[in-house]
């Protein structure tokens, strides 16, 4: 390998340094080990991969679904019309690339952080999420720049690389909410069993699951239409998604990381604010509704009713 492309590799992997070392800082509540954020960019590493393989098949199954509504121009080339062709473009972008790469990332967040007992505190979804995120964009980068040499790789490191962090903030976001509400969920369940609740089931957590994965794959999608529609105003629509996902997202990374604390306490004040009749009940237990805010205090109490 030359120096220069020493050079790129070390360029193409910067940004993505960066984003992961700030993200790590963020982290007030509790910070999380090393090897779980390493193992997690290995994930977004090693996921590429099947991407790839993926991304081919579903681009070739697009193209030649399309090919049959192409039309004779009249001098024997087959082409698609304005609104097909743009109809192409977003269907390979939102299906044939946004919906595999955001799906496999959210298969490492799911398969290494689900059961984990660091996912503890409001803020872990976001840094998991970012860390596959980064891994993915690292790695797909390095390959980029080392084709297309140093221009490339700063537009990447401008747009593509936080463009990746900033689809894994939006997932974190809600893989969080997803997690607390399961748990509040699950406090429910727990409760209603015991006829401690009567209301039904009120607490909806797999909603939080199914926006973790459409709202970046919109925005992903988005991002590589205006890439490859080839237009001026596609140009211009994804300078504008960028602006607007830097503010976004690093003020979603600083509000987050201010509101860090326990999961736990967060879903228990869900589940409160979701029963309000919950609280007279403990009281009349001589219950303290902090307690619902100590995994360990939450299970005794369930245990008491139980008794």
């Amino acid at each position: 390998m030359t120096l220069n492309e020493i050079l790129l590799v070390c360029a193409a992997l910067l940004p993505a340094l960066i984003l992961c070392v700030y993200v790590y800082k963020k982290d007030k509540a509790e910070k999380e080990p090393l090897g779980l954020l390493a193992l997690l960019l290995v994930g977004g590493v090693i996921i590429c991969f099947p991407a790839a393989e993926l991304e081919v098949r579903l681009l070739d199954f697009i193209e030649r679904f399309f090919i049959g509504f192409a039309r004779d121009d009249g001098t024997g080339v087959f082409v698609l019309g304005d609104i097909g062709y743009k109809l192409y473009i977003a269907t390979q972008n939102f299906l044939g690339i946004a919906l595999v790469e955001e799906g496999l990332k959210l298969a490492v967040l799911l398969l290494i952080t689900r059961k984990s007992p660091h996912f503890n505190s409001l803020f872990d979804g976001i840094i998991y999420a970012v860390f596959v995120s980064l891994g993915f964009a690292a790695f797909e980068n390095v390959l980029y720049v080392l084709e297309n040499g140093w221009l490339n790789a700063i537009m990447r490191g401008i747009l593509s690389v936080p463009g990746h962090a900033f689809f894994g903030v939006i997932m974190g976001y809600y893989y969080s909410w997803w997690h607390i509400y399961k748990k509040a969920d699950e406090n429910e369940n727990a409760f209603k069993k015991m006829n401690i609740i009567f209301d039904g089931d009120r607490i909806k957590h797999k909603r939080f699951l199914c926006l973790s994965l459409f709202v970046p794959v919109l925005l992903h999608g988005y991002y590589d239409y205006c890439c490859n529609i080839g237009t001026l105003s596609g140009t211009l629509g994804l300078y504008a998604l960028v602006l607007v996902l830097y503010f976004y997202c690093f003020a979603k990374i600083r509000k987050m990381s201010s509101l860090d604390t326990s999961s736990v306490r967060v879903s228990a004040r869900v589940l409160l604010l979701t029963h309000p009749t919950l609280v007279t009940v403990l009281e009349e237990k001589g219950i303290q509704t902090s307690e619902l805010t100590d995994e360990d205090a939450l299970n005794e109490i369930i245990r008491s009713f139980e008794d």
